[in-house]
């Protein structure tokens, strides 16, 4: 139950990341006059590396979410071997 919080935790964190990396660069591109020359480099570095954070941390939770799938298949069939698994003769 607690890597299920802690990817539900880190899905949150990529999706603040993305969307904070988008509004820092959407402000400083459209809604602050500057007071004097801001680099499109010092802008987009910012974005950037909130953008990567987002893609980091979300690429990790889809790792997580989809190794749980594939370890439930693998109990299913366990399960189901266990269950119909021919009795030996006494």
């Amino acid at each position: 139950m607690a890597k299920q919080e802690l990817t539900k935790l880190q899905g949150a964190i990529a999706i603040a990341s993305f969307s904070a990396g988008v509004l820092i660069a959407m402000v400083c591109l459209f809604f602050i006059e500057p007071l004097g020359e801001i680099a499109s480099s010092a802008i987009s570095i910012v974005s950037e590396l909130l953008v990567l954070c987002g893609a980091i941390l979300g690429v990790k939770a889809s790792y997580d979410v989809k190794l749980r799938k594939f370890q439930a298949e693998i109990d299913q069939i366990i399960d189901y071997e266990r269950k119909y698994e021919p009795k030996p003769n006494l």
